[in-house]
């Protein structure tokens, strides 16, 4: 299901998006663009949340006596972060 949503923007800002729906970027419509803006702040707004709440349970861990030692961190975020790297070249 889809619903209308009608914006008001100042004519500097539907310049910007008039520019970046021309059909020469990776938008063709306004709609395009706005719902694409809205995915990625919904997927950050998630990512932050994910971290919030991995915050939360480390601190309740450490209330609780679960720590680690700072070694053994550093070997995790290691591994972690050559993870990533591993993704980003596949």
């Amino acid at each position: 299901m889809t619903s209308s949503l009608h914006v008001s923007l100042p004519d500097e800002m539907r310049a910007y998006v008039d520019l970046r729906t021309n059909g020469k970027n990776a938008y063709t419509t306004p709609s395009e663009y706005v719902r694409s803006l809205i995915r990625t702040d919904m997927e950050k707004e998630s990512e932050r949340l994910y971290v919030f709440k991995e915050l939360l349970k480390s601190a309740e861990d450490i209330k609780n006596g679960h720590t680690h030692a700072a070694e053994e961190v550093k070997r995790h975020m290691d591994d972690f972060l050559d993870g990533l790297e591993k993704d980003g070249q596949q």
